[in-house]
């Protein structure tokens, strides 16, 4: 079983692992903590030595390439901002409204058929399930859920939605959405559905499995990972993204912005405001913000980001404003 730990986590960290492999880690981890904390402390490491590569797999040697490798490139990074505190903690089912309080049954028979939550534009739900997980969910989004199986928690999502898990070994959560399977180890995330391009899974703390419906492909994420679906290629990548937690400044307007790009910056603020951006000239979009930003108007954020790099911005209609300046 050691050595199977070993062989599984070098192949996964020198991206390797076939879907029989990512599957057998998945199982191992969640049969026992000490392979769960000790994949966290690696996969730490392997992420603060800068995403390493192996040259080559060599399954008698897969611990050792793999701190050595660690080791040899290692670079300090920035820790991580934990990830959103939990605001409600009720036994009760509880979802709350944007100006109102609503109440379900806390208890849900066997027979009990699927319960649904949908928002409008402008609307945002939260959600305490039978559980105790908690789901915040984006405008014009539909959530529904049936624990009525004992054996599994089921979730159905069109649109966007952000999840802090209960664990439960015994009862997996399974988030069905239009392009993934996502299974969780007990963990926070956000699936984002919406967009007519791409969708996306993204991990805010601990790990996640996922499966595109498509072609079929499995990826297990850490915090930090973001996979990725273009619906026009139907071509499914996964990446690692400094700053995860900007991934769900929609729900609270908070944003850390480390060196990001001014076009990243701006999805993110795009969705947290419901407005839309458009950047007339290419070599501004790559300009780097560093600022910091909790629940501010949104000229303010505008004017901030507009002063660091000279650059001004229109509002052309209600929803839609544009942003140029010679670039940095």
């Amino acid at each position: 079983m050691e050595d199977q730990f070993w062989i599984l986590t070098a192949k996964y960290l020198s991206n390797e692992a076939s879907e029989d492999d990512i599957n057998t880690l998945f199982s191992l981890l969640e049969s026992d903590k000490k392979y769960q904390v000790r994949f966290d402390n690696i996969v730490k490491e392997w992420n603060t030595a800068g995403n390493l590569k192996l040259d080559s797999f060599a399954t008698k040697k897969a611990k050792e390439n793999l701190f050595s490798a660690i080791e040899k490139t290692a670079k300090p990074k920035a820790s991580y901002m934990l990830p959103i505190k939990t605001l409600l903690k009720v036994a009760a089912v509880v979802t709350i409204l944007i100006g109102g309080y609503y109440f379900v049954n806390q208890q849900v028979t066997k027979d009990a058929a699927w319960k649904e939550f949908s928002t409008a534009h402008h609307e945002k739900l939260q959600v305490i399930l039978p559980d105790s997980s908690m789901v915040w969910i984006n405008e014009n989004s539909v959530l529904s859920f049936n624990f009525s199986n004992t054996n599994e928690r089921q979730i159905k999502l069109n649109g966007e939605a952000f999840f802090e898990v209960k664990r439960d070994e015994k009862r997996p959560f399974s988030v069905q959405s239009e392009h993934f399977t996502t299974q969780v180890l007990g963990t926070s995330f956000n699936i984002d559905s919406r967009n007519n391009k791409n969708a996306s899974v993204s991990v805010v703390s601990g790990k996640v499995k996922v499966n595109t419906l498509e072609k079929k492909n499995t990826m297990l994420l850490i915090r930090g990972d973001r996979a990725s679906f273009d619906v026009a290629t139907k071509r499914a990548t996964k990446e690692h993204i400094s700053g995860i937690d900007n991934e769900i400044g929609w729900i609270d307007k908070k944003f850390i912005f480390d060196n990001i790009r001014l076009r990243d910056a701006l999805i993110y603020i795009s969705k947290a405001y419901d407005v839309s951006f458009e950047i007339p000239q290419d070599n501004l979009n790559n300009c780097l913000i560093k600022a910091t930003f909790h629940k501010e108007s949104l000229s303010d954020i505008l004017k901030v980001i507009c002063s660091s790099l000279g650059c001004e911005y229109q509002i052309k209609e209600e929803n839609l404003i544009i942003v140029s300046g010679n670039g940095c």
